[in-house]
């Protein structure tokens, strides 16, 4: 039975949301605090977390960038009243694999959670669950680099990249297809799983982390490169290309 963390300061809707799920066969708990939320996440590691950003002790973005410093797995769902672009772009980024707006459907809530599990089961934890439907070749192979779906691991030789889920999900999208160019809603839609309509500048923010952990010169990258009006691509000419050891990058 999965676990789900309901981390929500409205009793009305938290009782709610918990109804639901459990009707469902979900096991869910609602902590009505940010501290008693991360003190739950910590207790019983729960499968997916539904996160409130509007709390009364702890914001729910803090939440967010406190779980996502320990951990890159777990999924959470933000559901706010907060309809700001910003505050939808900052949640995403700080690794939320969903954003659902108050007021909300608790049908379509329960259907994003449902078909976000299934997609779970199908990748079988070896990809993110975006990637379920674009790659089962396993260990990407491309010049020096090693792309390990399994471990969730990028390497440079003896050398392991820093590197965060979203961003891993990215590089292994684009490398699984190198010289394929990506528009950034097609990445949105392979990552997400849902069209963000508006939040493609997400994407650029992605890309240059993951640039700054990938290439020599930030300023002239080579591994994956923009084709500009259109999106990314990985060059598939990276048999020629010699990535920088994670132990001795430069800022550039």
């Amino acid at each position: 039975m999965k676990k789900i963390l309901i981390i929500e300061d409205d009793p009305d809707i938290g009782t709610l949301i918990k109804k639901i799920l459990e009707s469902s066969h979900y096991d869910a708990k609602v902590a009505p605090t940010g501290e008693e939320g991360l003190k739950l996440y910590k207790q019983d590691k729960p499968d997916l977390i539904i996160l409130d950003l509007s709390l009364p002790d702890i914001d729910g973005i803090d939440v967010c960038r406190i779980i996502r410093r320990a951990d890159e797995i777990t999924p959470i769902f933000i559901l706010s009243a907060r309809n700001e672009e910003i505050d939808r772009i900052m949640g995403l980024e700080l690794g939320a694999d969903d954003y659902i707006s108050k007021p909300f459907s608790i049908r379509e809530l329960k259907a994003r959670i449902d078909a976000f599990f299934r997609r779970w089961s199908i990748s079988n934890g070896k990809t993110s669950l975006g990637l379920a439907n674009i790659s089962g070749e396993g260990e990407l192979v491309r010049g020096p680099l090693r792309i390990d779906p399994i471990r969730r691991r990028v390497s440079s030789g003896e050398d392991i990249l820093p590197i965060s889920r979203k961003e891993f999900d990215i590089l292994y999208l684009l490398a699984s297809s190198p010289g394929k160019v990506f528009s950034r809603e097609m990445i949105l839609d392979a990552i997400w799983g849902v069209e963000w309509e508006g939040f493609e500048r997400m994407i650029d923010s992605h890309i240059k982390r993951i640039r700054s952990k990938l290439e020599k010169h930030n300023l002239h990258p080579e591994w994956i490169e923009t084709i500009w009006g259109v999106g990314y691509r990985f060059n598939d000419n990276y048999e020629k290309l010699v990535t920088r050891a994670a132990t001795t990058q430069v800022n550039n």
